[in-house]
């Protein structure tokens, strides 16, 4: 005889959790004093080295700025004799990242040649002080909020402060690595949050696997776990 088939249960979908219960956190923005003091520096640094050019956009993210440097034009004698405009080639910015660090009184800086996309150079600046990115600020932003993925996760803000925000899918593994102290659990903790925040017990089951019992036992009593850490 056929064994009969397993009864299935409907199991229905309950309300999603509220981002009220994030904290709310904001980015503690750089004065506007600040802003143009470094964007001056930056500009007459180059125009001491022989650089021509000017900052036309400056995007604050929540560990460095980004000062997006547009080059100049330079007049050289052609083979003709005559004058000729050409525009600084961005190598010669690049090579000037110790001197702009320098200058800036930054421990280092990071120049971005070009910017993907844009006609200009991003030179990216440490900020005095470091600002906390709040997961439930990233999961509001339209970039979130847009992505029609049950499996969208937050990862964080960009070096201009804009929204990371990608489809679990379409990797589809993900692994995860950095030193001790970098942030590892804590970008854990964020996926399995956002998982959490979307999908409810019934459409989604997680299975975690926690060697050292350490890092994954207070999700523990989740209705979404197939069995326990």
């Amino acid at each position: 005889d056929l064994a009969p088939a397993p009864r299935q249960i409907r199991r229905e979908e309950g309300p999603l959790p509220s981002l009220d219960l994030l904290e709310e956190v904001t980015l503690e923005a750089i004065s506007e004093a600040e802003a143009r003091r470094k964007l001056r520096i930056i500009e007459d640094t180059l125009s001491s080295f022989g650089v021509p050019a000017k900052v036309v956009e400056i995007n604050q993210g929540p560990t460095v700025t980004q000062f997006g440097v547009e080059p100049g034009y330079v007049e050289r004698k052609g083979s003709d004799g005559e004058m000729v405009s050409r525009k600084v080639r961005v190598s010669k910015i690049s090579s000037l990242s110790k001197d702009l660090a320098l200058a800036l009184a930054a421990p280092s800086i990071r120049i971005e040649a070009p910017v993907p996309g844009r006609s200009m150079v991003g030179v990216e600046v440490p900020n005095d002080k470091i600002s906390l990115v709040a997961l439930r600020a990233v999961m509001e932003s339209e970039e979130f909020q847009e992505n029609g993925s049950p499996l969208k996760i937050a990862l964080g803000q960009d070096v201009s402060g804009r929204p990371v925000v990608a489809g679990l899918e379409t990797m589809p593994h993900l692994l995860i690595a950095g030193a001790t102290g970098s942030g590892k659990s804590v970008c854990i903790n964020s996926i399995i949050t956002c998982l959490l925040f979307n999908n409810s017990a019934a459409r989604l089951k997680l299975l975690m696997i926690d060697p050292k019992m350490v890092e994954l036992i207070h999700f523990n009593g989740l209705p979404h776990l197939i069995a326990p850490v």
